[in-house]
């Protein structure tokens, strides 16, 4: 399975509608990304690091990588929030 066979997303940052940094994409679809720290690895508790949003086009394949609340994911299809 690859990260494409989901419905692509749009993006919104505090209500404006994001495009990719690189090739100007505007669908995505996302996952989580750790944010592991050597500290937390070294005393092997990685899984209680902190988690950012990844939001990858579908054009081009580059990761956007967010933390915090101000981004929002819209199905394409319907315009629904994800």
């Amino acid at each position: 399975m690859t990260v494409f066979e989901r419905a692509p997303y749009v993006a919104t940052i505090n209500g404006e509608v994001f495009r990719c940094l690189v090739c100007a994409g505007g669908l995505f679809t996302s996952r989580t990304i750790k944010l592991n720290t050597a500290g937390m690895e070294f005393l092997d508790l990685a899984w209680a690091n902190k988690s950012s949003l990844g939001v990858i086009c579908t054009n081009c394949g580059y990761v956007h990588e967010f933390l915090g609340d101000a981004v929002q994911l819209w199905d394409s299809a319907s315009g629904m929030r994800v």
